[in-house]
């Protein structure tokens, strides 16, 4: 007499294996939600932090940081006149305003866009960018095309 002996039939197998399809097919577009919302508030709160940085440069300057020297007048010292310096000194005792730059969430880039004119106001670039920033207003945005929405439809490059 032949001993019996134990496992999983096809039929079981092929059951767990849907039963996790769907719990897949349930799951996946919640975490791509979650990632979605993430980058959103990442986003607002890098456009808020910048902001308000630039707002303080404005008042220990009596201006705006120059454009070509955006990044470096945000994460080094700077003197009066806005000429920097990684290291402090008695010229140099503004800031630093950022420890760096930070990326845009949406396009992983650090790169800025530097407006001159202050009639120029923010319009997407023929490709996804980092940040606009116009520096003679001090406007500053997420440097986007007007395809990028939140979950809530908004444009990224209105924030």
């Amino acid at each position: 007499m032949r001993q019996a002996t134990r496992g999983f039939t096809l039929v079981e197998i092929l059951i767990v294996v849907m039963i996790l399809g769907i719990l897949a097919t349930i799951l996946l577009p919640q975490y791509r939600d979650v990632i979605s919302q993430a980058n959103t508030a990442n986003l607002r709160d890098n456009l808020s932090k910048i902001r308000a940085q630039i707002q303080v440069y404005r008042n220990q300057h009596a201006g705006y940081p120059d454009g070509a020297k955006f990044v470096d007048q945000m994460i080094q010292r700077t003197d009066f006149a806005g000429d920097v310096s990684r290291i402090p000194d008695a010229t140099h005792r503004y800031g630093p305003y950022l420890e760096q730059m930070p990326t845009n969430p949406v396009t992983n880039s650090a790169a800025v866009r530097v407006a001159s004119d202050a009639a120029e106001r923010f319009s997407a670039g023929p490709a996804d960018g980092g940040w606009w920033y116009n520096e003679v207003t001090g406007e500053f945005y997420a440097d986007v095309g007007d395809d990028h929405f939140d979950g809530s439809g908004a444009r990224y490059n209105e924030y």
